[in-house]
């Protein structure tokens, strides 16, 4: 008996550190990497109903993409929690350099908290004269250019001679990709993304009347 106790009090012991710990972005158990090249790190994250991440590190410079609206909660280490709800295709950068961030997430919501989360790993040094694309701007900044697409003529226009780019569908059941040059078509789901090779001479088209997509160029 006094062994059994004595298993048990070590199990909840090792459970108590383990759920203390904190660990780079790319080992917390939600944060799943499904893309990495030598430009970026695509990490899906999806956060079930009443879970929560582990105290996770994000010390990279990094793109976000919201890809569901849930009401959530976050906790940076030391400090209070924070209740935020979600905005369905809110995008953002940030460097964390040299304030890298500590912290962990809960999903308060009875939905899916679905998010993915681009660390940047090099850069691709597109040429200096390079021209925004004829997209409504998200920002811009030294490391990438987020744009939203929310107009079918503006998704049919033709996209040449462009960076690595990471294509987001936030809303519309399916998207496809042309790649112009060599005939191939690729589907993109709702809450799913296409990687486009620098240099793809590509356009979009829609299968319905309304397209929202979110486009991240990387610089």
């Amino acid at each position: 008996m006094k062994n059994k106790i004595t298993v048990i009090f070590l199990s909840l012991t090792a459970y108590a550190v383990f759920a203390k710990a904190q660990v780079p972005v790319r080992e917390e158990p939600r944060h799943v990497p499904v893309l990495q090249n030598k430009y970026f790190r695509l990490l899906d994250v999806r956060l079930a109903p009443g879970d929560t991440t582990l105290f996770h590190i994000h010390s990279t410079p990094s793109l976000f993409v919201i890809l569901s609206r849930a009401t959530t909660a976050w906790q940076e280490k030391g400090k209070e929690w924070v209740k935020d709800t979600s905005v369905l295709g809110r995008s953002w950068y940030r460097s964390f350099t040299p304030d890298a961030l500590v912290h962990r997430v809960c999903n308060l919501d009875t939905i899916e908290f679905h998010v993915n989360d681009i660390e940047l790993l090099s850069s691709y040094q597109i040429a200096s004269d390079q021209s925004i694309l004829p997209f409504d701007v998200l920002f811009d900044n030294d490391k990438a250019t987020a744009y939203r697409i929310t107009n079918i003529s503006a998704a049919s226009k033709i996209i040449e001679n462009r960076g690595p780019i990471i294509a987001e569908l936030i809303s519309n059941s399916l998207v496809y990709f042309h790649d112009d040059l060599s005939g191939a078509e690729k589907q993109i789901i709702q809450g799913k993304y296409l990687y486009i090779l620098p240099g793809t001479k590509f356009y979009f088209t829609p299968v319905n009347e309304k397209i929202d997509m979110v486009l991240f160029e990387i610089k």
